[in-house]
């Protein structure tokens, strides 16, 4: 089940910029916009009605058939969206996949009987009646059922919102976000239901319950509350990296670590989503990444204060009860909570601390080519490949390629693997014969500086029984 939300997620993800696009044109030049305008709001419907569902389905065709899955995913869209009243996006993320698979399963299945010289022509003529075959199969059938089915959905959103049940979503949410579930609950969950929503109503609070920062912004309050010194000039980068970068997995490490925070984050958002709910409040489109920049950039005008009111709300919350927490465990010592992760290398005076998750013995010679790679491919990964880039290059390090990638779209040709330690058990099942390097935060500069020093000594041949966490 996991993988298929992961599977969805990816989907949306890759698109995720349409569905920006086009709350940015409803913010700016809808009905409800800064400036309305009829004749370049009539972009907007045509954006989720055909563009986004089509788009979806050539990803998740593409996904599991190639090229050749995603234009057949496409035509078979076409039946769907013409046989319904309402975007087609849930049946694209759905169906798309199966579709990629189907015709990869034909050609396979083909390949053999296609006489030598026509590969090409056949191939594309099987694509062509396949692809019209599962067109006016949802045209007939499937369509008017997914019809019936998102009307469903749509009335039970409906009644949710308004229901006393919705702040209570934050007993799932928070703690899935924590668990590093975030990218699979906001577009796999979050962001196909609050499309179908928002175009209904012109606004959903649906994309305010994962996006929200203030939960993670007040543990990281507390966390400066309660830390020494020499600690919060860390402690102040990250919060700013998670508020207005919107990138939340910089602060799940925090919670991991004492447990018990799980009541702070959880009450933050409940006390948000209660607010959010009591206003009638909620964007234009999915905000992500989390930033509250782009949340208040995609609220509606009469909207903004009282959005913003309700992170600061849920961010006090969310601070107080986590402080109380903190207090109360001694978190407020001198050491950091989390020493092991804010102190240089150089200041140490120690072995490096990042976690080699192989067992190769000499793993890390010879490296030209460095991924970083989080669950989505985007967001803590980025930020990591920008950190990374700097610290290669202010060691002097030539001819060093560094990207970032989601874990399941990793290059053949790299020499490193980054990921978080959580991804570990995903990446052996996936990656196995590629060099893993594990920490515990993508965002901690100073991890970076172990790296770094292992690649300065890349010739050295490093054995796993040499290193520590």
């Amino acid at each position: 089940m996991n993988r298929i939300g992961r599977i969805y997620s990816s989907i949306v993800f890759q698109n995720i910029s349409i569905i920006i696009a086009a709350g940015i044109l409803n913010i700016l030049f809808g009905e409800n916009g800064w400036k309305p305008d009829a004749v370049i709001s009539q972009f907007i419907d045509p954006i989720y009605r055909y563009v986004l569902p089509l788009m979806l389905a050539y990803t998740g065709g593409k996904l599991f058939g190639g090229h050749s899955g995603g234009i057949v995913a496409n035509l078979a869209m076409i039946g769907l969206i013409m046989a319904s009243d309402m975007p087609m996006i849930i049946g694209a993320i759905m169906f798309s996949p199966l579709i990629g698979l189907l015709t990869a399963w034909m050609e396979r299945r083909t390949q053999d009987y296609i006489p030598i010289g026509s590969e090409l022509l056949v191939a594309n003529l099987i694509d062509a009646m396949l692809g019209i075959g599962l067109m006016l199969a949802g045209y007939y059938m499937v369509g008017p059922l997914m019809n019936d089915v998102l009307k469903h959905i749509n009335n039970g959103l409906v009644m949710l919102v308004g229901s006393a049940w919705l702040p209570f979503l934050s007993l799932i949410i928070e703690p899935g976000k924590v668990m590093f579930l975030n990218n699979l609950i906001n577009h796999g969950i979050v962001a196909p239901f609050g499309i179908q929503q928002a175009r209904e109503l012109g606004k959903s609070v649906i994309f305010l319950v994962e996006a929200n920062p203030g939960p993670g912004f007040g543990i990281l309050l507390a966390y400066m509350m309660t830390s020494s010194k020499e600690e919060k000039p860390s402690l102040r980068g990250t919060a700013g990296i998670q508020l207005f970068g919107g990138i939340h997995e910089v602060y799940f490490p925090y919670i991991l670590m004492k447990p018990a925070l799980f009541i702070a984050v959880i009450a933050g958002g409940f006390t948000g989503i209660s607010f959010f709910q009591l206003f009638d409040v909620g964007l234009v489109s999915a905000a992500s990444p989390g930033s509250i920049l782009l949340i208040l950039f995609l609220a509606p005008q009469k909207d903004i204060l009282l959005i913003l009111a309700g992170i600061g709300i849920s961010a006090v919350v969310s601070c107080i009860i986590a402080h109380f927490i903190l207090v109360k465990s001694h978190a407020k010592r001198s050491g950091a909570p989390m020493e092991s992760l804010t102190l240089p290398l150089a200041e140490k005076n120690e072995r490096p601390r990042i976690v080699v998750l192989d067992e190769q013995p000499s793993l890390l010679s010879t490296i030209q080519h460095v991924t970083i790679s989080c669950d989505g491919g985007m967001a803590s990964s980025a930020m990591g490949a920008a950190i990374l880039r700097r610290k290669v290059k202010e060691a002097g390090l030539p001819n060093i390629g560094i990207e970032h990638r989601s874990i399941d779209d990793i290059p053949i040709g790299t020499d490193l693997v980054i990921i978080q330690n959580h991804l570990k058990k995903r990446m052996n099942q996936t990656h196995q014969s590629i060099p893993v390097i594990g920490l515990n935060s993508l965002s901690n500069m100073h991890e970076y500086d172990d790296i770094v020093y292992f690649i300065k000594n890349r010739n050295q041949p490093i054995h796993r029984k040499d290193l520590f966490e």
